[in-house]
């Protein structure tokens, strides 16, 4: 009796194990068919307005392009895209040198496909990845120097399967797994396989 307990322990943990390495898909971008219009606004232009999330200009919903200036007012800081007053396709964050430093995608005024993030040096900070509004896939950040800090998996903006985390020197933070809405300790090891005893309530 007691090799069947450990049997089926054995196998209840590989199979939490195949869970965890295996991350799920993400997805692409679903953008609306329509064309964003080729106009551009000021951000600041006293005839915008924002009612109820929805952007307005000269009183009616806002297709086109708003910009904004660095205080110098000669370097972008950014560039967004609306379409009937909704955020839409493409948009873009700049540092002040010019540099890159945000880039995402809205559909219909909701967040999808991948939206990354990058450092002053370059660097990529966050790659996260959104459907519907939701995050959805593999989400990751990474440390200044470069070194991935954490390794996330997402289900309609639920934490689902290999969750982990990492201190600035390489060194495991947390590495468990969530599945049927518990979590599963996997502290203190690098290998996935490897489970530890600890099994929390998510």
């Amino acid at each position: 009796m007691a090799q069947q307990v450990q049997l089926l322990s054995r196998l209840w943990f590989l199979l939490i194990g195949f869970i965890a390495c295996n991350a799920i898909e993400p997805t692409k971008p679903i953008l609306n068919n329509a064309v964003v219009p080729n106009q551009w606004v000021h951000d600041m232009d006293s005839e915008l307005n924002n009612r109820n999330g929805v952007i307005y200009y000269q009183s009616s919903p806002y297709s086109g392009k708003l910009y904004g200036l660095y205080t110098n007012q000669r370097d972008t800081a950014f560039v967004r895209s609306y379409l009937m007053g909704l955020e839409e396709g493409e948009w873009k964050s700049y540092y002040e040198n010019g540099q890159i430093k945000e880039l995402r995608f809205f559909s219909n005024g909701k967040k999808t496909g991948k939206y990354s993030v990058w450092w002053p040096n370059g660097k990529p900070f966050m790659e996260y990845q959104f459907e519907n509004d939701e995050y959805q896939g593999i989400c990751k950040e990474w440390n200044e120097k470069g070194l991935l800090v954490k390794q996330m998996n997402y289900q309609q903006g639920h934490e689902l399967g290999s969750q982990k985390w990492w201190y600035d020197n390489g060194k495991i933070k947390a590495n468990y797994i969530i599945q049927n809405g518990r979590r599963f300790g996997l502290l203190g090891t690098k290998n996935c396989i490897n489970v530890t005893d600890s099994i929390f309530k998510n």
